[in-house]
């Protein structure tokens, strides 16, 4: 999932307060010469990888920068980033309207090309891809040649959602820097500064978005909101025997597989800790717990167990074509079938 909100603003350079760690770090290794030719950024969506990503692409670039990093948004090379168009800093991104969501092996061929690596404008030349784990099985073996015989003048940056898709010969030859969500105060605070709190759930929003607060920004939308509860009062009424399975998939065919298989994931998952310990503490959906308690009465956990896993190997296929009617057909007529003992 990509990030959900503008990775960096040359208007509003302020830096995500929880990455300030990782900022100076980074920065630090840059000003003393301790810079990799190879930087793998980790970490959940919504957290901030590509913030800090074209943060420190743009201070690179940036013909005064000041003392802690930040660009200074009105140099020749940082008025080229602001457009988009600075020639020294690329990005390799899935093609839009491609029928694979892969980065295929010529891709970054053409991205390691000697011109390529080499610096137009400056002393550098950066290359971000995103996500890194989109590249096919080829296309990490063309980097690979790069990552063993760097260009001095270059950076990659690797911006990776789930890095173990990567292979070990590519993230062994990167300077690692992973991002975890921040602590639920700095969540808390960021959040609540940015929308209001008197008409969104802020602990909701986050633990929807699994603490991650850029994600939470994206879920405080009334619309959002109301798909999300839609979806849920029919997955609720198919367990429940008050709706039609195949009507139910009729309704859901508006909605994104991938995002329907988050909610899935979620809700089966309190379903189960709610079988297990009706007073569980922790939920991923914690405003559902009047109603997947009720659901939790009605069934035995070891199918529930099989239906989850069913829907993890969707998740993990999301980004192949996927026929959303069959899909969605097939999940809630499962689904309906835990309930009547035919599963």
């Amino acid at each position: 999932m990509p990030e959900t909100m503008k990775s960096f603003d040359f208007d509003r350079p302020e830096l995500l307060p929880w990455l300030a760690g990782h900022w100076r770090r980074l920065w630090d290794s840059y000003r003393e010469g301790r810079l990799g030719h190879a930087l793998l950024l980790s970490g959940p969506a919504g957290i901030g990888k590509r913030h800090i990503a074209d943060r420190f692409s743009a201070a690179l670039l940036c013909r005064a920068p000041g003392a802690d990093g930040t660009a200074c948004g009105t140099c020749t090379d940082c008025t080229l980033v602001r457009a988009g168009n600075h020639p020294d800093l690329v990005h390799v991104r899935p093609e839009p309207d491609a029928k694979s969501p892969e980065i295929r092996a010529d891709a970054i061929r053409t991205l390691c090309g000697q011109q390529s690596l080499t610096a137009s404008r400056g002393e550098r030349k950066i290359l971000q891809i995103v996500p890194a784990e989109a590249m096919n099985l080829f296309a990490a073996n063309s980097l690979l040649k790069t990552l063993e015989e760097p260009v001095a003048s270059s950076l990659l940056v690797l911006i990776s959602e789930d890095p173990s898709r990567l292979p070990a010969t590519v993230t062994s030859r990167c300077q690692r820097i992973t991002l975890q969500p921040p602590d639920a105060g700095i969540g808390s605070d960021w959040l609540s500064a940015r929308i209001d709190p008197r008409r969104f759930d802020v602990p909701l929003l986050l633990r929807l978005a699994h603490e991650a607060p850029l994600r939470a920004l994206a879920l405080a939308d009334d619309e959002a909101l109301a798909r999300r509860e839609q979806a849920f009062e029919q997955f609720a009424a198919v367990g429940l025997g008050s709706q039609d399975p195949i009507a139910g998939a009729e309704a859901w065919q508006t909605l994104e597989p991938r995002l329907v298989l988050e909610w899935l994931t979620a809700w089966v998952s309190d379903l189960l800790r709610l079988v297990q310990t009706p007073s569980a503490t922790y939920l991923s959906s914690p405003d559902k717990r009047g109603p997947l308690t009720d659901l939790a009465k009605l069934v035995d956990p070891a199918p529930v167990h099989r239906y989850l896993r069913h829907v993890l190997n969707y998740r993990a296929l999301v980004d192949a074509p996927l026929n959303k009617g069959l899909l969605y057909e097939g999940l809630l007529v499962d689904w309906a079938r835990l309930f009547r003992g035919t599963e």
